[in-house]
């Protein structure tokens, strides 16, 4: 078990305005429910003390990254829920205590002057603090010991475990990924030997992971900032052609339209059923020199505009993300249970009215970035049920502990008669 994948460092840095900031990020996300990115990007905007912004971050996505373990602590030391600014610094605390290279003694110490500096009960704290040094908690369940050892809320575990069998949901789960940024190197603006010289990074099939610093040295709208499990999607929607009309109903923020327009001669329709994310859309098209047309449309509603024209249809659905886990802890904080159902009809809609904006011998794609089964192969089944004239062609899973990076599933269709 690696309890801690984003070991925070301490670089000497003993202020208090670290932990300030630090403070910031999580009530952020867990007060008042930003999401993680902006959130820690806000709270270091404010803190001027650039040595430490490594340290502020890493600490940051550790508590996330431990944050079903936090709470157990919590439940078990505590013998009724602390305030809202009380948990907050408790979580703090204790991932200094117990999984931040830190010692003991100055974990505390931090925990404490937090405490002092944001209203919070410091002797409260204090004792707290010391008593989860080493602490061993209480299981009710094996489902419960797993849920802990995964930092994966039960019912998230429960079913990758029906999907996947223990084995193996242990595995996807406990995988390791970079934590560094991927990038790609951006068609006709770059080759891929200048790319490699001047991207200080791990390189990929397709770019490197780079820190911030690395980025700053690349000149602005020369690379992309996208995933390797994205950028395998797009490769995998256009196999076998090198060019078409191509339909993307649920685009935004446009990273795979974008990418898709640089691997052969497409004319692509972006789509999003919000006016915002379209001006978005425009602007990251334009800065990475890309050709795309994009159009305002309701994904589950049927468009008799877009009606068996297009030779490549994108149905890359909202989903729960659960493939995203290792690269977005908002997915541990936010989503639920009951949020499966609403999604999977959801997925429905879209994938039935994407159906028809295929021409005879198009190919409709239907991904998601979850790993669960009902989002993916029930989804699948259920369409080929009761779509006679599409034909399944393929399917694609990427999965975190055998590809090395996030969770994505794709089947392609090819439209008949």
């Amino acid at each position: 078990m690696q309890n801690n994948r984003r070991n925070a460092n301490n670089n000497n840095d003993n202020g208090l305005s670290a932990d300030r900031a630090l403070y910031n990020a999580l009530r952020m996300v867990f007060i008042e429910g930003s999401y993680c990115a902006p959130a820690i990007t806000r709270a270091l905007k404010g803190f001027k003390n650039l040595r430490s912004h490594p340290f502020v971050t890493s600490a940051f996505y550790g508590v996330l990254d431990n944050n079903v373990r936090l709470e157990k602590l919590i439940s078990e030391l505590c013998e009724k829920r602390p305030d809202k600014s009380s948990v907050v610094v408790l979580k703090i605390g204790m991932y200094y205590c117990n999984y931040a290279d830190m010692p003991s003694y100055a974990a505390v110490n931090r925990g404490v002057e937090l405490a002092k500096a944001v209203g919070a009960c410091s002797g409260f704290i204090n004792a707290v603090l010391k008593k989860s040094i080493g602490y061993t908690p209480k299981f009710n369940s094996e489902l419960e010991k797993f849920s802990y050892t995964y930092n994966t809320p039960q019912w998230l575990c429960k079913q990758i475990i029906i999907d996947y069998g223990e084995v193996k949901a242990a595995s996807i789960l406990g995988a390791v990924l970079p934590q560094k940024t991927h990038i790609r190197p951006v068609r006709n603006r770059i080759t891929q030997e200048e790319f490699k010289k001047v991207a200080d990074g791990d390189l990929t099939d397709y770019g490197c992971y780079v820190d911030r610093a690395a980025q700053d040295k690349l000149e602005a709208g020369t690379y992309a900032v996208q995933s390797v499990s994205s950028i395998r999607a797009v490769n995998t929607y256009i196999k076998g052609f090198s060019g078409g009309d191509v339909l993307d109903l649920c685009a935004a923020p446009g990273g795979k339209s974008v990418y898709l327009s640089e691997l052969g001669d497409f004319k692509i329709t972006a789509c999003d059923v919000y006016p915002h994310k379209l001006d978005l859309m425009r602007g990251y098209a334009k800065k990475l020199g890309a050709k795309i047309d994009v159009a305002l449309n309701d994904a589950t509603v049927l468009n008799q505009d877009f009606v068996g024209k297009f030779d490549i249809v994108i149905a890359d659905c909202p989903c729960s993300g659960t493939g995203t886990l290792k690269t977005k802890p908002d997915i541990l904080l936010n989503r639920k249970a009951e949020d499966i159902a609403e999604l999977t009809e959801l997925q429905t809609k879209i994938l039935n009215a994407a159906a028809e904006y295929c021409r005879l011998g198009g190919v409709l794609c239907y991904s998601t970035c979850s790993i669960l089964k009902t989002e993916n192969e029930g989804i699948v089944e259920r369409f080929a049920a009761t779509h006679g004239n599409y034909k399944l062609l393929d399917t694609t899973k990427l999965l975190p502990d055998t590809d090395k990076c996030d969770g994505f599933y794709i089947a392609r269709f090819l439209r008949g008669k």
